[in-house]
């Protein structure tokens, strides 16, 4: 659709004033309610203000291509409405559009971006039931106890693979050419597996696993020798919280952490509490 002379005027005035073509896309777009112009017309009615004292176009019937017709950005508008996961292959293909045109029609007519999906863990109906059970009992026990989150010691764990590895999902090179960068992955590179816990008032860690895999025996081997005697030094009651690894619903692991606790001349609690905050099994132990 073309511009009437007083919105081309408008432009310009707005350009001049915020010297930002973004701003004056944006301010057009609310006062007119009509796409924008481009960011290469805003401009060039400014440079011809300046250097002819007009807005018109230097040069009448000239040739080059064609600009996007209404009629194709309505048609691509509609069928990503209908459909938001298509891409922009198959609409070309669907619309008879070239490829281009569609990403053009998009980014610059439409103000659509593209946004990645993003995988979350999936929560059956008992699942919210339990959660909200658990919630409800930790907020009765903050109630009843003041100390509860300075006594609440959180751990997790965490791999370290030494050949530096990269999620390239999460990784852009912006330029004004493709550099075409590689980065060489070695397969069963070598990697360190780490544990830390922390409360309000001190940091546990990091604890280095040796090897490669942590199971559920060499996690309970480093809570008897390593953990636990340092949170039963500093005081007798404590909720220690993990998450739902299965390491940590090794039964052995399970049976150590709901039983009495017994140290080496160490003072211990009498009863040590397991916290768990993953899964359908988030509960108070």
């Amino acid at each position: 659709m073309a511009l009437t002379s007083q919105q081309r005027s408008w432009c310009v005035l707005e350009f001049h004033k915020t010297n930002s073509v973004v701003t004056v896309q944006c301010a057009f777009k609310i006062k007119f309610n009509v796409d924008p112009p481009t960011n290469k017309s805003i401009l060039k009615w400014h440079r011809n203000f300046v250097e002819r004292g007009c807005i018109c176009d230097q040069r009448k019937g000239h040739s080059g291509r064609p600009s996007v017709s209404e009629q194709d950005v309505d048609r691509v508008r509609e069928s990503f409405l209908r459909s938001p996961r298509k891409s922009t292959r198959r609409a070309s293909r669907e619309l008879k559009v070239p490829q281009s045109t569609v990403n053009k029609i998009l980014c610059k007519r439409l103000w659509l971006h593209p946004y990645r999906l993003q995988l979350v863990q999936k929560l059956h109906p008992e699942d919210k039931e339990a959660r909200h059970a658990f919630c409800e009992k930790l907020q009765a026990l903050m109630e009843n106890d003041d100390d509860l989150l300075a006594k609440t010691i959180f751990s997790d764990e965490a791999t370290f693979h030494l050949s530096g590895k990269v999620n390239r999902y999460n990784v852009r090179i912006w330029g004004s050419e493709n550099l075409h960068a590689t980065l060489e992955v070695e397969r069963d590179s070598p990697k360190l597996n780490m544990f830390c816990a922390v409360s309000k008032q001190t940091v546990y860690g990091p604890f280095i696993f040796e090897g490669q895999t942590v199971t559920g025996r060499r996690y309970l081997e480093m809570l008897n020798k390593w953990l636990i005697p340092q949170l039963a030094a500093e005081r007798h009651d404590y909720l220690f919280q993990q998450d739902g690894a299965p390491l940590h619903w090794h039964l052995a692991v399970h049976t150590f952490l709901n039983e009495p606790l017994q140290t080496d001349g160490l003072a211990a609690p009498d009863k040590m509490t397991r916290c768990s905050a993953s899964g359908p099994r988030d509960h108070l132990t």
